[in-house]
């Protein structure tokens, strides 16, 4: 993917932990041929810790992210990115099927879940096409997906996004539950009419939905969340 990007004239910033990989990019005669034009950086580091701000100021060019990253750290790197996403033309990952189903899963469907509300509150998100696992050597147990993540065209503010958080955390812990039962702590002191119909699962809830029903049940106060 790297040698791909690069070979397309772009401008990479590379950020690569494993040092193996970053000897590759900086040590061989492809990596320093490329750092000698200015089209190549590197960056030994986490990526889940990686000053994305930083980075994109030092140019006024247009940014995009794009990476085959590691699945059992695909939550942090998503992240550590979606902050971002205003800023860049988009994000492009290659990973795990099941992890892009999830985030870009409808309503009652069995991956639907408090990840898939939290992501596409911030992004709006495409499975743009799946990877069979015979593409990959040595072939691994499961087939993976390149999903694209671009700014929504809905925003909606910190206090709502964090509100929502903690509701879906309560719901699907007890997905199966109607929300009068699972939120019934949260409810008893509201007097008025609910604005969602709390006889429904979570499941059935679009992410809008749970923006309107956090509103109610957390409204906002002056002294903050």
């Amino acid at each position: 993917m790297t040698r791909e990007l690069l070979e397309s004239g772009l401008e990479l910033t590379c950020v690569e932990k494993d040092e193996r990989f970053v000897k590759y990019l900086t040590e061989s005669d492809f990596g320093r041929d490329l750092q000698k034009k200015g089209s190549l950086k590197v960056f030994c580091e986490d990526v889940v810790s990686f000053d994305f701000l930083e980075w994109l100021k030092l140019s006024e060019e247009s940014k995009a992210i794009c990476g085959n990253i590691p699945y059992h750290i695909s939550t942090p790197i998503l992240f550590a990115v979606l902050p971002y996403l205003s800023q860049l033309k988009g994000v492009w990952f290659l990973v795990q099927l099941e992890f892009a189903e999830r985030l870009a899963s409808l309503t009652r469907c069995k991956s639907y879940g408090s990840l898939s509300v939290y992501t596409q509150l911030r992004a709006d998100v495409t499975i743009e096409c799946v990877v069979d696992k015979s593409l990959f050597y040595p072939v691994p147990k499961v087939d993976s997906a390149i999903v694209s993540l671009c700014e929504p065209s809905k925003k909606y503010s910190d206090y709502s996004l964090r509100s929502v958080e903690k509701l879906t955390k309560i719901c699907f812990s007890q997905r199966r539950k109607m929300l009068s039962n699972s939120l019934k702590p949260l409810i008893q002191k509201h007097h008025k009419q609910p604005p969602i119909d709390l006889s429904r699962r979570c499941d059935t809830l679009t992410p809008k939905d749970f923006v309107t029903l956090a509103e109610w049940i957390f409204p906002q106060k002056k002294e903050g969340f």
